[in-house]
C-alpha cells in the first residue's frame, strides 16, 4: 500500500508540473507573459531509529531509516528575467525596463451604469491602445483585455481633448501635444511568487477592504521605454526539455502502480489458497 500512496502521489504532482510547462508552451508568444517553474517537496516521512544493530560503516547522513510518503508540488515559482525587446515603434506600446509591472484598473457599474468601484491588476503586458471612455468624459490608454493604464496614485491617466503627438518619457511622464497629462506607475512587488494569477496574463493586486490597492507595493526606479514590448521570457529548448523529464517521470510512477498492483494481486491470489 505505501508503494501505492508514493507513486499516486507523485502523479498528482508530475501533472501539475506537466500542466506547468504546457501553459509556458502556450504563452510563448504572449507580450510580457513570465514563466513558472514547478518546484517539489518532500511529504511526511517517518523514521525508524530502533534498528537491531548499529551500522558499522560511516555514513554522511541522519542514524536510522527513513521511510517518505511521496512528493508534491511546493511552489510554482515565478521566473522574473526579463524578455527581449520587440521594437514596434508605435507610441502606445510601452515596455518597462527593470523591475515592476504596470497597475491597470477595471471599473466596476452596476446595472443602471453607476460605477461602484475598481478592480486592480498588475501586468507587464505594455500593449495599449487609446481609446474615448464616454463615462469618464476623456481618453484613456487600456490593454486588450479593456483594463486603464493607471497613475502613480493608481488613478488611470485620463487625455482630454485629440491625442496628438503623445510621448512618454522614460520615467513614465505622459506627454499629449506637449502637455503634460500624467506620470505612468511602475509598481515594484517585493515577492512575486505570492501574486495569483487572474487570466489575460495579470496579477490580483487587490488588499482587504477599506485599503487601497496599491498601498503595500511601492514606486520601482525601472524605466519606461515607448515604441517597444516585452517579449515572453519563455525558452523553447528548455520548455521542451522540461517536458521529456516530467513525461519520463509520469511513465515511471504510472509503471510502480501497475506492478504494486500486480504485486497486491499475487499476494491475494496465494492467500485464497
Amino acid at each position: 500500500m505505501q508503494s501505492l500512496n508514493i507513486s499516486s502521489a507523485a502523479l498528482r504532482s508530475v501533472q501539475q508540473a506537466l500542466d506547468t510547462t504546457a501553459n509556458n508552451l502556450a504563452n510563448i508568444d504572449t507580450v510580457g507573459f513570465k514563466r513558472r517553474t514547478a518546484s517539489f517537496s518532500e511529504l511526511l516521512s517517518d523514521s525508524l531509529n530502533e534498528q537491531p544493530a548499529a551500522d558499522r560503516q560511516q555514513r554522511s547522513t541522519p542514524p536510522g531509516l527513513r521511510i517518505g510518503s511521496g512528493a508534491r508540488i511546493g511552489l510554482t515559482k515565478l521566473d522574473m528575467a526579463p524578455g527581449s525587446a520587440r521594437i514596434t515603434d508605435v507610441p502606445t506600446d510601452l515596455m518597462i525596463e527593470g523591475e515592476g509591472f504596470f497597475l491597470v484598473s477595471r471599473p466596476l457599474y452596476d446595472n443602471n451604469g453607476t460605477m461602484v468601484g475598481e478592480s486592480y491588476r498588475f501586468t507587464r503586458n505594455g500593449a495599449f491602445q487609446v481609446r474615448f471612455e464616454a463615462k469618464l468624459g476623456a481618453y484613456v490608454l487600456h490593454n486588450a483585455a479593456g483594463d486603464l493604464l493607471t497613475d502613480t496614485d493608481g488613478v488611470p491617466i485620463m487625455i482630454n481633448g485629440p491625442v496628438r503627438n503623445l510621448q512618454v518619457s522614460p520615467e513614465g511622464v505622459v506627454t499629449n501635444d506637449g502637455t503634460a497629462v500624467g506620470q505612468i506607475g511602475v509598481w515594484k512587488v517585493l515577492n512575486p511568487d505570492q501574486l495569483t494569477q487572474v487570466g489575460e496574463n495579470e496579477y490580483d493586486a487587490e488588499l482587504a477592504s477599506g485599503m487601497t490597492p496599491y498601498s503595500k507595493y511601492e514606486l520601482s526606479a525601472a524605466k519606461i521605454r515607448q515604441g517597444a514590448l516585452e517579449a515572453s521570457n519563455v525558452n523553447l529548448q528548455e520548455e521542451m526539455s522540461q517536458l521529456v523529464n516530467v513525461q519520463r517521470a509520469y511513465q515511471l510512477n504510472a509503471r510502480a502502480i501497475a506492478i504494486a498492483d500486480q504485486m497486491m494481486g499475487i499476494a491475494n491470489s496465494l492467500r485464497s489458497r
